[in-house]
């Protein structure tokens, strides 16, 4: 019972390291709509810099969330207007770092600002890790296997 405990939490922190650079990435209050599904990407400096661009028209103090990091944080901002009904901003995607850009001063506006950041840490180029990731996933099945057989 133990070992099966053991295979199943190695397993799964195997799996949430595979997926820990892909967030959630859409640009607009349609693409990010409640109903609408949205494409995961895995994060890159190209990413970053688009989700960051965009965030500046809110929030103070963003460089910092540009800086090449090997930890990357998903974010989900939607903005709606105090005349609207509807969200008139929103965007989910990357920024750099473990620091949260929910936490930063905005400038003032008019409306509610909703914010929500997600951090994980990654290597910054995910594509020289997949194959590892790979390896390390048959070999958790085949230890798993073994040790469910004995």
């Amino acid at each position: 019972m133990y070992r099966l405990l053991a295979f199943i939490g190695a397993l799964s922190l195997c799996f949430a390291y595979a997926l820990a650079t892909d967030c959630p990435h859409c640009i607009g209050p349609v693409a990010c709509g409640v109903n609408q599904t949205v494409p995961k990407v895995t994060c890159t400096p190209a990413i970053v810099n688009q989700t960051v661009t965009l965030l500046k028209e809110f929030y103070k103090n963003t460089t910092e969330f540009t800086a090449s990091s090997k930890v990357y944080s998903c974010v989900k901002v939607n903005f709606r207007n105090s005349a609207s009904q509807v969200d008139t901003f929103a965007v989910q995607g990357c920024t750099a770092g473990s620091k949260s850009i929910c936490r930063q001063p905005t400038f003032d506006f008019n409306g509610s600002l909703n914010c929500s950041s997600q951090t994980s840490s990654t290597s910054q180029n995910n594509n020289a890790q997949k194959p590892f990731v790979s390896v390390l996933l048959s070999v958790a099945f085949v230890v798993g296997a073994f040790a469910m057989a004995s």
